[in-house]
């Protein structure tokens, strides 16, 4: 793997690469359709030619790496085309556009933004640079680059390195932040209590990058699973030292040429706690108790003394990996399921070297495996996976199929519908959950439908993706119809059903979040195309479009420190309610409820029997948030989705016999009193 490293001089002449995880939303869309009712035809990009040509002529005038154009980033008129290029240029401040709908999924904050201000404790304690550049996705992986000493986050981002950083962040469509030391001084790598405490500085960084309030400078959505970290001299040490004490933030570090780290202060941070659920909260610190130093971390030291001045840092990070060596200073990580390297090389690395060979290869996912699984991000352009783009019902709509190897068309497979939370991605929800591993192993198809970005001034952020259902149909919107986004999944259902041999009798739907509430209004509107439902981190009781002659399967999980939902059942909480109501649609007996624990323990499930089947079933999971485990996918499919199916005629089976609706028996023995 090293052997392929190079100077930045020798990366020009190499083959241009990009972030496997960025690959397929940009290269990768198969179809452009015309707007319409509801035909899908190609679109028609004729009338952008004029301000694209327009784009590029100013773009000639800026650096070359960032003359490229792109006709999907095309905002508006003339103007704003040229504004949104000269913004990406880094020609002036970055400025904010207003929303698009004929191209919603561009971002409204383009360029440098030098006044990200970051608080600990309701004090200033210095101001973070963006670099956002034009085309970034929903859920854009983020750099962190921390300067050398005696270097403003400012000046570091107009410098050769972090003009190429933004380049970089150009190509692969990532923002990058640039933080230095107080005051632009010197860091705090002896922990001083005179001095600014920069670990907290640090990790205030990291939770301001993920807030996407219109009150903030520069806000974005950020994907908190794919936030690495960079460092430059004292920077590098910095980044290897705070780096430690909130590693559960960052998908990977990256020193370069740092300076010493001090040995006790490595040692100091180390027996600190860190997050155990950094993407979603701050709860769990002392109950789950997980110190610095066991973290594993993806780390490369690029020219930084490993072997000499900083060889404390090597070996504390080794400890943390549990690594072992593999050869030409590369050592991987003997934790369980951990895909963490820890590198050493002598040779300099470009940021497009540092991005494509290492930082864009890691993420960090809220898992099981606290604080976060370790893993490599996907390549959604391989085998498998097809994207799509194209209007649906008058919106510019997305999805990601992935078809398992054994897929033929000849005979009718399952499919499994997936759908992601508030401000994520289909790409996200995929790579968290899993689901296209499950269906490779089952032979069935999934699909991943992406949220439309709609204007969010109703929560005081910017525009996001999202899924208009319950609560979240008042942000629709007076042009917008409310019901939209369940007509285009019914619409995506029927399509799917047009592309591939579906066996209609077999399909079933999950979902995160703003996902889960997606799930559960999807099945009451559209009750009779399911066989199952499993709602994932957000409880909802029926609505009253449900046809009550129809039973549906339900299963429904929530994390113990979850965010959008009270895992405990406590009379009249809102997960109780939400119980009683599917479990007095589906006639459940909640007297006879069963529960068992799966997953060492992790899984503790309750089940509501209605007549011969488990027809309502709900999980706490513990130690774990507001999170869509990859567990939790197979479970799914193993022991709820594969054992249901629904006949022709609406009949609902379970195991390949007839379900038996019975007579609903509540109880109050399953839920603590108030």
């Amino acid at each position: 793997m090293l052997k392929q490293e190079g100077t930045c001089r020798e990366k020009k002449s190499e083959k241009k690469q990009e972030s496997p995880a960025f690959k397929a939303g940009h290269n990768k869309v198969r179809r452009h359709l015309q707007k319409g009712e509801n035909t899908m035809k190609r679109r028609d990009f004729m009338k952008l030619s004029a301000a694209t040509a327009l784009g590029a002529t100013v773009a000639a005038m800026a650096p070359s790496a960032l003359a490229a154009t792109e006709l999907d980033q095309t905002n508006g008129d003339l103007h704003t085309t040229v504004d949104r290029k000269t913004a990406a240029m880094g020609l002036g401040d970055g400025k904010t556009f207003a929303y698009d709908p004929e191209n919603p999924y561009l971002n409204v904050n383009v360029g440098l933004f030098h006044d990200a201000q970051v608080m600990v404790g309701g004090q200033n304690v210095g101001a973070a640079t963006y670099y956002l550049p034009d085309g970034m996705d929903p859920w854009a992986p983020a750099v962190i680059v921390l300067t050398p000493d005696n270097t403003t986050a400012r000046a570091f981002s107009g410098s050769v390195t972090g003009r190429m950083w933004r380049t970089v962040a150009y190509k692969n469509k990532i923002a990058v932040a640039f933080f230095g030391p107080e005051n632009g001084g010197s860091w705090n790598l002896s922990l001083s209590a005179a001095g600014r405490d920069d670990a907290a500085a640090l990790d205030a960084l990291y939770q301001l990058m993920r807030k996407k309030s219109v009150k903030l400078s520069g806000a974005f959505s950020m994907d908190k699973s794919h936030t690495a970290l960079v460092g430059y001299k004292e920077g590098g040490a910095a980044a290897l030292l705070f780096g430690a004490r909130w590693a559960s933030d960052f998908s990977s570090i990256c020193a370069v040429d740092a300076a010493e780290v001090p040995a006790a202060s490595l040692e100091a941070v180390g027996g600190q706690y860190v997050l155990p659920f950094p993407g979603d909260s701050t709860r769990g610190v002392q109950e789950e108790a997980i110190a610095a130093k066991t973290v594993d971390t993806p780390v490369w030291f690029v020219r930084s003394n490993a072997d000499s001045t900083n060889k404390a840092a090597l070996e504390f990070y080794l400890k943390a990996n549990q690594a072992v060596a593999k050869g030409d200073g590369v050592y991987v990580s003997g934790r369980a399921g951990s895909a963490a390297e820890v590198w050493v090389t002598e040779k300099a690395q470009c940021p497009a070297a540092i991005w494509e060979k290492f930082s864009g290869q890691f993420k960090r996912f809220m898992a099981l495996q606290l604080p976060g699984r370790v893993a490599k991000a996907e390549d959604f352009t391989r085998r498998g996976f097809d994207i799509h783009e194209e209007w649906v019902n008058g919106e510019l709509r997305r999805w990601m199929v992935y078809v398992p190897s054994t897929y033929t068309g000849n005979e009718k497979v399952p499919l499994v519908l997936v759908m992601h939370g508030y401000t994520a991605s289909m790409y996200a929800i995929a790579e968290e959950s899993r689901w296209y591993d499950v269906a490779e192993q089952n032979g069935f198809i999934v699909v991943f439908a992406q949220g439309l970005v709609r204007p969010a001034d109703l929560m005081g952020n910017i525009p996001t993706a999202m899924w208009l259902a319950g609560p979240f149909a008042a942000l629709a919107g007076k042009d917008t119809d409310p019901s939209v986004d369940l007509e285009f999944i019914n619409s995506l259902l029927d399509r799917m059903e047009q592309d591939y041999s579906i066996d209609t009798t077999r399909v079933y739907a999950t979902g995160h979040s703003n996902g889960s509430l997606m799930t559960w209004a999807t099945a009451c509107r559209y009750a009779s195309r399911f066989a199952a439902i499993a709602p994932v981190g957000y409880m909802f009781t029926p609505l009253p479009e449900l046809d009550p002659a129809v039973l549906l399967p339900a299963w429904a999980f929530l994390g113990e420190y979850d965010s959008a939902g009270v895992a405990e059942l406590v009379e009249d909480n809102g997960t109780v309610k939400a119980l009683q109501g599917w479990n007095a649609h589906n006639a459940t007996n909640e007297a006879a409820v069963a529960e068992s624990t799966s997953y060492n323990g992790a899984f503790v499930t309750k089940s509501f029997m209605g007549g011969n089947a488990p027809l309502v079933q709900y999980t706490v999971v513990k130690d774990t948030p507001h999170v869509y485990l990859q567990e939790e996918s197979v479970a799914i499919w193993n022991e709820f989705f594969s054992r249901y199916s629904r006949g022709a005629d609406g009949t609902l089976y379970y195991q390949g016999n007839a379900v038996t609706a019975g007579q609903y028996q509540p109880s109050a023995n399953w839920y603590a009193a108030k």
